[in-house]
């Protein structure tokens, strides 16, 4: 009876622990929680190594022992094949959990490892979590902790009293550990000041306003070299008034050029304050606040463009050199086979199909019959010719005409044509 207990004690702790977990799980789905992810992956990971083991150690508690032995390699071979696709198919399928703070989690929901959408949960304590719907209260929480300063909600956008006539927008929420919410605050304020010194210095550099999903924005366009100057000097001054706001000693502005060159575009961004997303170390901060490093930049664009372009121009030019060339190529050598064809095919085959093979390699069909061959009467050939090479002093094309019984070519003849001759003259085919 012991030894029953002994056996059956394991497996009544493990269902009761199951159904214990799958009844909590039951409950907070109830009141809307979740447990954690860690939490589930640790359960399925000992609902499968609990009997797994008990069943090993079972296995090996066979009275006979080379029995015991086999059976329990064998099963240990199984189970760690099942373990191992039990576990890439988790890391394929199961969803991945990011801390992004405030007591927020983002689930990244995955399939076929790839990732198919996000989730956002609060946390509840350590082993649970609640989703959640973004609104304006946890808007709010995430550009205050981001900015350091106080949001209001205004007409489907936010403001904060520093900034009264800055609208601010969502635009992406955190998804993974590390990353940052995605706004236009910064850029709004930035535009806000450029426009102010574009319009209280009246500048004369073109520059273009953009309007999309409710942010603003400005960006020069420079048309041609001999703006380059002067845009570079009204970009650096803009920057510069720009500059003096202390927010741009913590986050990075940016203003854009467009750069023309016969109707293509390339935008420059010129990046300032705070932490410049420039991998140059040395284009931080207040580099283009300086009118000569601008200059340098917008040049280097404007260059780097202008190769671009002349390198296509140059691609393009060969390509229709090329083209050309090879129509005149072709049309020679069709005009050529004309000619042979009149002056001395005609006189044996009264038909002709000019076509090119899969490789582009030009060969007329004369047609075929039927005549005897290796004692074989009756045996069908096709005649074909087909075009070889330019002579060696280039003037004529090289033409080999063949007599084929099936695949076997039985008679090869070469001709040499003159086009501008107008000779065709028979010759020996040395190869055949």
């Amino acid at each position: 009876m012991e030894r029953k207990i002994k056996y059956a004690l394991p497996w009544i702790i493990y269902l009761g622990s199951l159904l214990g977990f799958v009844l909590a799980r039951f409950i907070l789905r109830g009141i809307g929680v979740e447990f954690r992810l860690w939490v589930q992956a640790l359960f399925w990971a000992l609902v499968f190594l609990f009997p797994a083991l008990l069943i090993g150690y079972y296995l090996t508690r066979i009275k006979y022992k080379v029995l015991a032995v086999v059976l329990t390699v064998i099963y240990a071979v199984l189970a760690v094949i099942v373990f191992i696709g039990g576990f890439v198919y988790f890391l394929l399928t199961s969803p991945s959990e990011h801390d992004i703070g405030l007591g927020i989690i983002c689930v990244a929901e995955q399939s076929g490892g790839y990732t198919t959408g996000y989730t956002y949960w609060d946390k509840i304590s350590f082993f649970g979590r609640r989703q959640f719907e973004w609104d304006e209260e946890r808007d709010i929480r995430l550009l205050e902790d981001k900015y350091g300063m106080k949001f209001a909600e205004n007409s489907g956008a936010y403001v904060t009293e520093e900034y009264p006539q800055i609208a601010v927008h969502i635009l992406g929420y955190p998804t993974v550990s590390g990353s940052g919410l995605s706004d236009d605050f910064i850029e709004n304020i930035a535009c806000d000041y450029f426009k102010k010194t574009y319009e209280a210095e009246a500048f004369q550099t073109e520059w273009s306003e953009t309007k999309e999903n409710g942010t603003e924005g400005y960006h020069f366009i420079v048309k041609n070299e001999s703006e380059m100057k002067q845009a570079s000097k009204e970009a650096a001054a803009m920057i510069s008034d720009a500059m003096e706001d202390s927010i741009f000693k913590k986050f990075t502005g940016v203003l854009q050029v467009q750069i023309e060159v016969k109707e293509n575009k390339r935008i420059c961004s010129l990046y300032f304050g705070g932490e410049s997303e420039s991998s140059d170390l040395e284009k931080r901060g207040d580099y283009y606040a300086d009118a000569e490093n601008t200059e340098k930049t917008l040049a280097q664009t404007y260059n780097e463009l202008l190769q671009s372009l002349e390198e296509s121009e140059r691609i393009e030019q060969i390509t229709e050199d090329t083209e050309d060339e090879n129509k005149k190529y072709f049309d020679r050598m069709e005009r050529s086979y004309d000619l042979l064809y009149e002056k001395k095919l005609s006189e044996q085959y009264t038909t002709s199909e000019k076509t090119y093979n899969a490789k582009g390699n030009f060969y007329a069909i004369l047609g075929g019959d039927t005549a005897e061959y290796e004692n074989e009467a009756d045996r069908p050939y096709e005649v074909t010719v087909v075009y070889d090479r330019v002579s060696d002093d280039g003037k004529s094309l090289l033409f080999v005409m063949y007599k084929k019984y099936h695949e076997k070519s039985d008679t090869a003849t070469g001709y040499s044509v003159d086009l501008d001759a107008e000779k065709v003259k028979e010759y020996d085919v040395p190869w055949f």
